[in-house]
């Protein structure tokens, strides 16, 4: 996890590689895009095969992350709500690419933390962080309405700081909330997060909502920078 280590320090100190692409780059690549099912894997060997550049989407059940991948991927379908959430131990892996930029990219949709859910997948999810190196990023999805991280969230913190997974908040569901409330909101979680895992989150959140379509496209663009699909510049 180094190399995340090594990228994280650059948000620090104000120095991060800013990306060559725009948003336009995410436009083009997403609208040409090839998304698909991999497989749902409920042990390190279902996916070990897998070495594209990969990144996962985690959060509290019911924080909209369904919602929120299937709008990334520019599907209305392909990420399935679990009739039980929180009672899922399987990783679902997702394989994008898009006819416009060479590469691919693996997409990990992470079971929803919260109910039972922390004692029936710590375990494996602790595996799958710390030692999963194609992880190039964490979007951990917190909804803006409830304005605070929870316990849950907390802890999944701990696990990205001390596996040194680097880790990025996302706002959910922001369509609800006035802009200077979000403002407030925002600030408030990044504080919070970067204070239980200072070395591991990204002191800058993305504000999302499904729903309006809103900063989609931003989320898109870092994904394809992180991934290194887009080029970058210093």
């Amino acid at each position: 996890m180094q190399a995340m280590r090594s990228d994280l320090s650059l948000w620090k100190y104000g120095r991060h590689i800013h990306s060559a692409a725009s948003n336009g780059d995410a436009i083009t690549y997403f609208g040409q895009r090839d998304a698909k099912f991999l497989l749902s894997a409920v042990t390190s060997k279902h996916y070990s095969h897998l070495t594209d550049p990969e990144i996962t989407f985690a959060g509290r059940s019911n924080v909209g992350k369904s919602s929120l991948i299937n709008a990334v991927l520019r599907s209305s379908s392909l990420v399935k709500t679990s009739k039980k959430p929180g009672h899922t131990s399987a990783l679902n892996f997702f394989s994008l690419s898009s006819r416009a930029y060479p590469g691919s990219i693996t997409v990990v949709d992470m079971p929803g933390y919260g109910f039972r859910s922390h004692q029936e997948w710590g375990k494996f999810i602790m595996e799958y962080l710390s030692t999963r190196k194609e992880l190039q990023r964490v979007f951990m999805l917190v909804e803006a309405k409830v304005g605070e991280l929870k316990s849950t969230d907390e802890s999944f913190l701990d696990l990205v700081e001390q596996y040194g997974v680097s880790t990025q908040i996302v706002l959910t569901k922001t369509d609800k909330l006035k802009r200077a409330d979000l403002e407030k909101i925002s600030s408030s979680i990044i504080d919070a997060a970067t204070e239980i895992a200072p070395t591991a989150v990204l002191p800058q959140a993305i504000c999302c909502s499904s729903r309006a379509k809103t900063n989609i496209d931003q989320l898109q663009t870092e994904i394809l920078r992180v991934c290194r699909i887009l080029p970058t510049s210093k």
